[in-house]
C-alpha cells in the first residue's frame, strides 16, 4: 500500500506539505509548530516504507534551503549591521553561550553516552531550531538521515523550554535595565489636531528635535490648510496636525494648547492624504529625504507602513519595495505623487530575476571553499553561503540599477515555499531512520543530553543579557533570536508590548544561525 507514495514522489511531497501545514496550525498550549509540522508529518510518512525516502527528487532540498536562507538574509542583514556596534557585547556573549553549549553536547553526548557526532549535530540544530543548521549537519555527515533524528527530538524540546523561559522572564517585575532604557519607538502612531494658544517655536516643542513628533498639516489664522513644511513659529489661533506615538502627541498638545474638536485631515478640499504603495524600483533603497517630495510636489511623507509596523517617516528612513507610504500633499497633485511612487499592486510580488540570480550564485560561490581542521572540514556550504551573501546585499539594498532587496510579500512567499519544500524533503528522507532510532534506549539518551544542554544554553543567554543590563522585553527578544524561532517571538510579544522584543530578535537571529552552522560541523567531526 505504501509503495504508491514511493512511486509518486511529487504527489507525496505536496501531500506532506499540505498535511504538515494543517498539523502546524494545531495549538499546543501557547504555541503552534508552524512550518515544523511539515517535518513531523514527513517523518511519519517516511517511516512507513524504506523506499519512500530515496524516491524524493535529488537536489530539491538544497533548492528549498537556498530560497529560505537567502530571503532570511535579505531581511535580517540591515538589522544585524545596524545593531553590530550598540549590541556587540550581547553578540559576543551569545557566541560564547553557543560554543559552550556545543562543547557540552559533544562531551556529554559523545564521551559519556557514546552517541555519534551526526546525531548530536542534528540535536544541537534542533535545540537551536535552525533549519540551515540541520542542512549543514546532513551535508557534513556520512549518513544524512542521522542528523534529522536528533533534530526531530530536539526541536519540540526547544520550543517548550523556551516558552517556559520567556514565561519566567515575563513574570519577573524587578528587572534592572541600566543599559537599555528603551528605543523611544512607539508601538503605534496617532494623529491629533491641536489649536495653538501661545506663540511657540516649532523646533522647541518636545519630541520634534529627537524625531518623535512630526507635523503634517498647518493652518495659520485666516489662511487655508497647507502641508506643514518649514514651520517656524506657531502663533496663537494656528492649528496644526501632530503625528507620533501617544505619549509624544500628548506632550505636544500640552505645550502648544489644546486638542481641537475638528480634525484638519477631515477637510480634504485643499490638502489630501493617502497611503501609497511604493512599487517604483528606482526609489527602492532610497531614503525618505531622497524622494524630494517637498521640492517636487509640495508634499511630505509622515508614516511608512512596513509589514505590521508603522514608522515615522524621517528623512533618513530607508525605503523598500512594498512599503506603504502615507503622504500629505496638495489635493491637485495627488495623481502626480501616486504615479511617482508607483502604487501598482501587480508589482508587489514581482522579483528581479537578475538580482536574485546573481545574489544566489554569489552565495553558493562563497560557500564552496573548505578549511580542514584535523578530521573536520569547515565551509559555509549551501546553508551559510547564501545567508551571508544575502545579509551583505540586504545591507547594501541596491547597487546602481540593481535592487537587491525583495518586496516584503514576495520575500515572505519565497521564504515559506523554500522552508516547506526543504522540511518536507528532510522528513521523507529521514523518516525510516527516525523510526529505528528515536523510540529506543538510544533515543532516550539523546533526549537527556539535549534536555541538559538546552536548559544550560538558554540559561546562559538570559544570564548574559542580565549581566549586560538588558531590559526584560529585550531579553525575551534576544532569547527568541538566540533560539531562532519566530513562534517564540510571537509568544513574547503576546506577553509584553514593547518594540525591544523584535529588535532583540533581529539582533541575534542571523548571527546565531552562522555560529550554529560552524559548531555543528565541528560536532559532526566527533
Amino acid at each position: 500500500m505504501w509503495q504508491f507514495f514511493a512511486d509518486n514522489p511529487w504527489f507525496t511531497l505536496f501531500v506532506v506539505i499540505a498535511a504538515g501545514s494543517l498539523f502546524g496550525m494545531v495549538r499546543f498550549g501557547p504555541v503552534k509548530l508552524g512550518a515544523a509540522g511539515v517535518l513531523f508529518i514527513g517523518l511519519l510518512l517516511g517511516a512507513l516504507d524504506p523506499d519512500i525516502g530515496p524516491a524524493v527528487p535529488a537536489g530539491l532540498a538544497v533548492f528549498g534551503l537556498a530560497l529560505y536562507v537567502y530571503t532570511v538574509g535579505l531581511e535580517a542583514g540591515p538589522a544585524f549591521f545596524r545593531e553590530l556596534r550598540p549590541q556587540l557585547g550581547v553578540m559576543i556573549g551569545a557566541v560564547v553561550a553557543l560554543v559552550v553549549t556545543a562543547v557540552v553536547v559533544g562531551v556529554l553526548g559523545n564521551k559519556v553516552f557514546g552517541i555519534p557526532g551526526s546525531y548530536l549535530a542534528g540535536g544541537y540544530a534542533g535545540i537551536g531550531t535552525t533549519t540551515p543548521g540541520l542542512a549543514a549537519a546532513q551535508a557534513s555527515s556520512a549518513q544524512p538521515t542521522e542528523p534529522a533524528t536528533g533534530y526531530a527530538i530536539g526541536y519540540p524540546l526547544a520550543v517548550v523550554l523556551t516558552i517556559l523561559f520567556v514565561s519566567a522572564i515575563a513574570a519577573v517585575r524587578a528587572w534592572p535595565s541600566r543599559r537599555d532604557p528603551g528605543t523611544g519607538l512607539p508601538d503605534r502612531l496617532i494623529t491629533r489636531t491641536v489649536t495653538v494658544d501661545r506663540a511657540q517655536k516649532w523646533g522647541e516643542v518636545p519630541g520634534v528635535a529627537d524625531g518623535r513628533l512630526l507635523a503634517s498639516v498647518h493652518q495659520a489664522v485666516g489662511a487655508s490648510p497647507r502641508v506643514a513644511r518649514g514651520i517656524g513659529t506657531l502663533a496663537p489661533g494656528d492649528r496644526v496636525v501632530l503625528v507620533g506615538g501617544p505619549e509624544a502627541v500628548a506632550e505636544g498638545v500640552a505645550v502648544l494648547g489644546q486638542e481641537d474638536a475638528e480634525h484638519l485631515l477631515d477637510r480634504r478640499d485643499t490638502v489630501d492624504y493617502r497611503r501609497i504603495l511604493l512599487t517604483n524600483p528606482d526609489l527602492a533603497g532610497r531614503t525618505v529625504g531622497e524622494l524630494a517630495l517637498a521640492d517636487g510636489y509640495g508634499a511630505m511623507a509622515t508614516r511608512v507602513r512596513r509589514g505590521d509596523q508603522d514608522l515615522l517617516a524621517h528623512d533618513d528612513l530607508v525605503l523598500q519595495l512594498d512599503d506603504r507610504v502615507r503622504v500629505v500633499m496638495p489635493r491637485a497633485r495627488t495623481a502626480e505623487v501616486t504615479a511617482y511612487l508607483g502604487d501598482t499592486e501587480a508589482k508587489v510580488s514581482e522579483v528581479s530575476a537578475v538580482s536574485m540570480g546573481l545574489g544566489l550564485a554569489a552565495g553558493f560561490l562563497i560557500g564552496i571553499p573548505k578549511i580542514t581542521l584535523g578530521a573536520t572540514t569547515l565551509s559555509l556550504g549551501t546553508a551559510a553561503g547564501p545567508l551571508v551573501m544575502a545579509m551583505v546585499l540586504g545591507r547594501l539594498r541596491r547597487t546602481g540599477p540593481l535592487v537587491w532587496v525583495l518586496p516584503t510579500r514576495a520575500n515572505l512567499t519565497l521564504r515559506q515555499i523554500g522552508l516547506l519544500v526543504f522540511l518536507a524533503c528532510v522528513g521523507l528522507t529521514s523518516g525510516y531512520a527516525f523510526r529505528r532510532d528515536a523510540f529506543s534506549v538510544f533515543g532516550l539518551k539523546l533526549l537527556l543530553v539535549l534536555l541538559v544542554s538546552a536548559v544550560l544554553s538558554y540559561a546562559l543567554m538570559v544570564l548574559v543579557a542580565r549581566l549586560l543590563g538588558q531590559s526584560r522585553p529585550r531579553t525575551m527578544g534576544l532569547l527568541a533570536g538566540y533560539v531562532g524561532n519566530p513562534a517564540i517571538t510571537a509568544y513574547a510579544n503576546s506577553r509584553v508590548s514593547d518594540s525591544r522584543v523584535n529588535t532583540g530578535y533581529a539582533t541575534l537571529f542571523a548571527l546565531a544561525i552562522l555560529v550554529k552552522i560552524v559548531c555543528i560541523q565541528l560536532i559532526v567531526g566527533l
